[in-house]
């Protein structure tokens, strides 16, 4: 993020069941090996299995896991995770509408994240709702929330003083 002020932010968490499902996988797959079950080798290589596991379930969820929406000055800043390495500027002056809309994120862009092709593009962690951006070029941008209507004001507030 550059150092342009931030007027509004809001996080969007994945949804309970994916972390479940997420450490679910990692506890299933670490216990035989902490237990030592069908398996010769030492305890140590074993515990640097198991943190291996552990470590790469928490870096993805550090950089993939959620949303983060930044309404700023002159743009609207989105991120994946908690460290903005999968981002995304949209500047006020592409923006042609806006809405709150409710959408099928799986029979529209087959899930959560970052999804679509062509002219149809979503941002999202969780839920059915977002702001619905049309863009210069007739493009649209789904950026997914849990309060949309919240969101889309505060981008509307932010353009009014850009």
């Amino acid at each position: 993020m550059d150092r342009e002020r931030t007027m509004y932010s809001e996080r969007t968490p994945w949804a309970g069941w994916v972390r479940a499902i997420m450490w679910g996988a990692v506890t299933l797959s670490c216990y035989p090996l902490i237990a030592g079950w069908g398996t010769g080798l030492p305890f140590p290589s074993r515990a640097l299995i198991v943190a291996a596991v552990v470590g790469s379930a928490v870096a993805i969820e550090i950089l993939l896991g959620g949303l983060t929406v930044h309404v700023q000055e002159s743009s609207i800043f989105l991120h994946l995770g908690k460290v903005p390495l999968v981002r995304r500027r949209v500047p006020f002056s592409e923006i042609v509408s806006m809405e709150s809309v409710r959408y099928h994120p799986i029979r529209e862009f087959g899930g959560w994240g970052v999804r679509g092709w062509g002219a149809r593009k979503a941002w999202s962690a969780r839920g059915d709702r977002a702001v619905a951006l049309t863009l210069e070029g007739e493009r649209l941008l789904l950026i997914g929330s849990d309060h949309p209507r919240r969101l889309e004001e505060r981008i509307r507030h932010a353009m009014s003083e850009a």
